[in-house]
């Protein structure tokens, strides 16, 4: 099939997106060597709340803001960004990345999920025989001599998927009333306030002793990956559609398994493989419209 010059454009640029975020478990094993999850949770904020008001804050607008929607923006900000990346790096401590983003492509088939409970959304048996295969996935990615092993840091990603699952629901709701630039400014802003209090625990002896290209590498990658990446997915997403977009997503996994193999160079597993055939056929299928 022959894409328009504009169209190629639009998927070449999704798909750095999804490099970026698939590079994101490379480059949080890498750091999270050398600083303490909490330390790269923070230092990323900070970057990145400092990039986004830099672009976006001309088109800001607080008297747009309902005050019942701060209560909901409050809680994005702690569950969808503080808790949501934090958990991330903490799981890194122990789980590899591949079992890490093999865990996150749970996230589109948790967020429909909710959307079901919460918005009482209609699913058709597809959805749920999908949610199955892709579940069977995750456990079969996770065996260790037969039986299902699942560690600290495995829960730790599990609590970043589900994180990341509320924190979309409540855009969704939060949509209704404010525009998305405004959730994305005061969500990570909230974000950001919710941590800082934790900042006299900060070990800055430590971080002072890391190579300054670590300390590029968690500066340039939190702008590249949170603020570069999620505004231009934003603006070309809508160009091919939700449905379409969505689909390149599930190449997360396999982004994850490639650069871990030639940055970390870990052993990708046949199981490993397999697993994430799996969950990823079950997302299509799960979420798949003609």
């Amino acid at each position: 099939m022959h894409l328009q010059p504009k169209l190629f454009l639009t998927y070449s640029i999704l798909i750095f997106c999804v490099i970026a975020w698939g590079s994101n478990f490379v480059i949080g094993k890498i750091l999270i060597d050398y600083f303490h999850p909490y330390t790269i949770t923070l230092v990323r904020l900070i970057a990145i709340n400092l990039f986004l008001w830099l672009f976006l804050y001309r088109y800001f607008n607080f008297q747009n803001i309902p005050k019942k929607i701060w209560v909901g923006l409050a809680f994005s900000g702690l569950v969808g960004i503080a808790l949501n990346q934090y958990t991330f790096f903490l799981g890194l401590v122990t789980a590899s990345p591949v079992t890490s983003a093999l865990i996150l492509a749970l996230a589109p088939i948790t967020t429909s999920i909710l959307t079901f409970i919460v918005f009482k959304e209609k699913r058709l048996w597809k959805f749920w025989g999908g949610g199955i295969i892709a579940l069977i996935g995750v456990l079969i990615s996770v065996l260790d001599g037969g039986s299902i092993s699942i560690g600290r840091g495995d829960i730790a990603i599990i609590i970043t998927m589900l994180t990341f699952a509320i924190f979309i629901v409540f855009i969704q709701w939060l949509a209704k009333y404010i525009n998305s630039i405004q959730i994305t400014l005061l969500t990570n802003a909230f974000g950001l306030a919710f941590l800082l209090p934790f900042l006299p625990t900060v070990d800055y002896k430590q971080i002072m002793e890391v190579d300054i290209k670590l300390w590029a590498l968690l500066i340039v990658s939190g702008i590249i990956v949170h603020g570069v990446s999620n505004m231009l997915w934003n603006k070309e997403m809508p160009k091919v559609g939700a449905a379409n977009a969505s689909l390149l997503m599930n190449l997360e996994p396999f982004i994850a398994m490639v650069g871990s193999a030639l940055i970390l160079g870990s052993h990708i597993l046949l199981i490993e493989i397999i697993g994430a055939i799996l969950i990823i056929s079950g997302v299509i299928l799960a979420l798949y419209k003609k």
